[in-house]
């Protein structure tokens, strides 16, 4: 088979066929900050800056698919929530946007041109789509999905706790509304600026967090309808969830995503058997104990168990399981993307 570009490669397994080889991914954002020189906040707020670091990390590591993101927090600064930036660590809600569910119906709509970090997202989607979108898949993430949303919006404990309170129940799905309503803005925006899909984060959704009980209730019904509402507008939205979502996989897969970024903690087996020929799973590599205090050839073994577990007749995608620390090395980098290389075979 000759050899294709990165966007080539991510695009047809993403499609469900079989390219050259394996792509891979790389959750980055904190990473490619380091790389360029820059804090964790410089890169955070300033849509140059994130641009500019992520063309950097892409030319000196040569992965397939860029990850675009600037923290877990946008869509929450965006919709009133207060949001720390730190030099050195991700951004996160510090005060939620309401201080009770009962105030959902006080909360407006977003404008990801003008609210908080939004603009600067979409304005290193374009730029990055303008220099290498031609050669590489660009994922810009649409940040959190409804339900990982909603609960910063009103802070996670009270949310989870409202979930089993029958009496919120209609207060807690007009919340659920809402968010699954910015979301779905911030998607579209993103695309519009050149990506050629985007992402969903609802790791709050997940059985590290939730029941499945409670994901099947709450979580799936607002994913679902979010990436069939994207997909009839010719659009296209993933999902991520830590932790071991293998307990939910299949109403994972069942919501349409055309691709699910999961973690090392799942099980790989049961994971690819429920996904084969249904969605692309993309992972797993742990960013901690791996990539970033593990050596060069303990990427490569974790990498090529990955490849021999999920990359059998297709639908998989190399990466680390969640976002690498801007302190992993680059040579654990490298030996990541030369294990798509080497051993990236659909066998």
């Amino acid at each position: 088979m000759a050899e294709m570009t990165s966007l080539e490669r991510c695009m047809t397994v993403l499609q469900g066929g079989i390219p050259d080889r394996v792509p891979v991914c790389l959750e980055n954002f904190m990473h490619a900050a380091a790389v360029s020189g820059y804090t964790i906040r410089e890169y955070c707020l300033d849509g140059d800056k994130m641009a500019q670091a992520q063309i950097t990390a892409w030319q000196k590591f040569g992965h397939d698919m860029i990850d675009l993101e600037n923290g877990v927090a946008a869509l929450a600064q965006a919709v009133g929530c207060e949001v720390e930036f730190t030099d050195d660590a991700a951004p996160w809600v510090i005060a939620p946007a309401l201080e009770s569910l009962e105030q959902v119906d006080e909360l407006k709509p977003i404008d990801p041109y003008q609210d908080g970090t939004l603009p600067e997202m979409l304005k290193a989607t374009r730029l990055i789509a303008q220099e290498v979108g031609q050669h590489v898949c660009l994922l810009s993430e649409a940040d959190q999905g409804p339900f990982s949303l909603a609960a910063q919006i009103v802070s996670p404990a009270d949310f989870l706790i409202a979930l089993v309170e029958p009496h919120k129940e209609a207060l807690v799905h007009r919340l659920l509304e809402y968010a699954y309503e910015q979301v779905l803005r911030y998607a579209r925006a993103l695309i519009d600026a050149g990506a050629h899909l985007t992402m969903m984060g609802e790791s709050i959704s997940g059985p590290d967090v939730c029941s499945p009980a409670v994901y099947r209730r709450f979580a799936f019904p607002y994913q679902k309808r979010l990436i069939e509402t994207l997909r009839v507008e010719g659009k296209e939205i993933g999902m991520h969830i830590c932790g071991n979502a293998t307990k939910i996989i299949e109403p994972m897969v069942n919501t349409g995503s055309i691709f699910l970024q999961v973690d090392y903690k799942i099980n790989h087996d049961v994971c690819k058997g429920v996904t084969q020929g249904k969605t692309t799973l993309i992972g797993t590599v742990d960013p901690s104990s791996v990539m970033t205090l593990g050596t060069p050839e303990r990427v490569l073994e974790k990498a090529r168990y990955d490849i021999d577990h999920l990359a059998q007749n297709a639908g998989f995608i190399l990466s680390p399981g969640c976002t690498l620390p801007h302190t992993a090395p680059d040579e654990n980098v490298l030996a990541l993307v030369e294990a798509a290389k080497v051993y990236g075979q659909y066998q």
